[in-house]
C-alpha cells in the first residue's frame, strides 16, 4: 500500500455520492448473503467454451467512456483521511511462485477457494491441450486430461469446469465424473461451487435458449433447474445463495429458489454478475464503445442491504468475502471496504516493469491469499500471494 494509492483511491470515492438502495431492502435481508471478469488470458480454449455457449461479445474492460459520471461506489473514504483514531492493521504481501508439473508458455493460477488452501488453474499453450492443475498447500496434482478450463475450487478441494464441448466436469477425492446435462439442451457452462457442494452454471440449447442450473458434488448426475427461461447462474455463496441474471437483469435466488432481480446503477439500462463472496458480489455494466468493443465498468453488489455501485477503477477481477476488491489497474492492488488499498509486491528476479505484467485473477474470503500470474519473457508463469496482518 502506498500513500499516492490511498489518496487517489480517497479523491475517487469522495467524487460521487454515497447512493441509495435501489431495491426493497427487506426482501433483500431475508435473500441472505455469494468470475467473474472473463480470463484475459488462456486464449482461444477459452474463449471457445464461452462461445460454445453463446456468452461471448465483443467487450473491454474499463475506460472512461459511459452513459453518465460513475453513481457511487459503497467503498469508504479511508479510515485516515476520515480521522479515525484505530487505524487498520498493517498487511505484509510477499509474491511466491507456484510449481509447474507441466510444460507450457501460458501457466496461469486462475481461481483460489475461500480459504486460500487450494489453488487451481491451466498450464499449455493457451488452445484446447491445456492442463488443469490444483496446487494444495502449495503442492501440484495435475488433474485427468478430460478435464479442461477449471471455473472453480471449494473449502475441500473439489474443482469443477467446462470442456470445450460444452459438457461440465467435478473432480472430487482423485476422481473425475461428469455432471449432468439437462435433457433437451446441448452444453452447460460451469461456474462455481461452494463448500456445501452446490454446483451452479447455465444449460444452454442450439437456439442460444437457456437456463440455470444446480447440481450436487455428492450426485452429479443429478440436477435443478433454476429461475426460469432466459436465466444464468454464475455464482454461489456458502450459504446456497446464487447469482446471475434474467435476461439482461442482473438477479439472485435464496438456498430456496426463491428469485429477486438486483438493482442497476442510475442511467445504465442493464448489467450482470460476475461472481459473489460473502454479502459481496461484483459484476459489470455496458459503458460507451471504443475501438469498436464496448467498454465494461465493474460493478459492486452489497447483498446484505441491496445497495449496488459502479466502482471508480477500470475493472474488477474478483471479491473476497470480506468485501475487498481485487482491482484491475495495471498492476495488482487490492482495495478494502474502508476505501484503504495495497499493492501487491512483484518477485525481485522479474525485470519486466509495465503494466499488465503481473495478473491477479482470484482472491480468498479473508483477502489474505490473491493467485494470478506473471508475464515475462513471452511466457505467463503462476503466482501466489501470501498476505499476513
Amino acid at each position: 500500500m502506498t500513500t499516492v494509492d490511498d489518496q487517489r483511491i480517497a479523491e475517487l470515492l469522495r467524487s460521487v455520492p454515497v447512493p441509495e438502495p435501489r431495491v426493497d431492502l427487506g426482501r433483500a435481508v431475508r435473500d441472505g448473503r455469494r468470475r467473474r471478469q472473463r480470463r484475459r488470458v488462456g486464449g482461444i480454449a477459452a474463449l471457445t467454451v464461452l462461445a460454445g455457449v453463446g456468452v461471448v461479445g465483443a467487450v473491454q474492460v474499463g475506460g472512461t467512456a459511459g452513459p453518465p459520471a460513475p453513481a457511487a461506489s459503497t467503498l469508504a473514504v479511508s479510515p485516515a483521511e476520515a480521522g479515525s483514531a484505530t487505524p487498520r492493521p498493517p498487511v505484509t504481501c510477499q509474491a511466491e511462485w507456484l510449481s509447474q508439473p507441466a510444460g507450457g508458455p501460458v501457466a496461469v493460477a486462475n481461481e483460489v477457494d475461500p480459504t486460500g488452501r487450494h489453488i487451481v488453474g491451466d498450464i499449455g499453450t493457451g488452445q484446447e491441450d491445456g492442463l488443469v492443475v490444483r496446487w494444495t498447500d502449495g503442492r501440484p496434482v495435475v488433474l485427468p486430461r478430460a478435464a479442461r478450463h477449471a471455473a472453480a475450487v471449494n473449502a475441500s478441494g473439489d474443482v469443477v469446469g467446462t470442456n470445450g464441448d460444452g459438457t461440465g466436469w467435478l473432480y472430487r477425492d482423485g476422481k473425475l465424473r461428469f455432471l449432468a446435462t439437462p435433457p433437451g439442451y446441448d452444453a452447460v457452462l460451469v461456474q462455481a461451487v461452494n463448500g456445501r457442494g452446490d454446483i451452479v452454471g447455465t444449460a444452454r440449447r442450439s437456439d442460444d435458449s437457456h437456463q440455470a442450473v444446480l447440481w450436487s458434488t455428492d450426485q452429479p448426475q443429478k440436477y435443478r433447474m433454476v429461475g426460469q427461461r432466459g436465466s444464468s447462474a454464475t455464482g454461489i455463496t456458502e450459504d446456497g445463495t446464487i447469482v446471475g441474471t434474467v435476461g439482461d437483469r442482473p438477479y439472485r435466488w435464496t438456498p430456496q429458489g426463491v428469485g429477486a432481480a438486483l438493482a442497476v446503477p442510475d442511467g445504465y439500462p442493464r448489467a450482470s454478475v460476475d461472481s459473489a463472496h460473502g454479502e459481496w458480489a461484483i459484476g459489470m455494466v455496458p459503458g460507451g464503445q471504443r475501438n469498436g468493443a464496448v467498454q465494461m465498468l465493474p460493478v459492486l453488489w452489497n447483498l446484505a442491504t441491496g445497495a449496488v455501485s459502479l466502482l471508480p477503477f477500470p475493472g474488477a477481477s474478483g471479491v473476497a468475502g470480506n468485501g475487498e476488491v481485487l482491482v484491475v489497474d495495471g498492476a495488482p492492488l487490492v482495495v478494502s471496504p474502508d476505501g484503504t488499498s495495497r499493492r501487491l509486491p512483484g518477485r525481485p528476479e522479474v525485470r519486466a516493469t509495465e503494466a499488465g505484467t503481473y495478473l491477479a485473477e482470484a482472491i480468498s474470503d479473508d483477502g489474505l491469499t490473491v493467485v494470478g500470474a506473471v508475464y515475462e519473457n513471452e511466457a505467463w508463469r503462476p503466482l501466489v500471494w501470501r498476505c499476513k496482518r
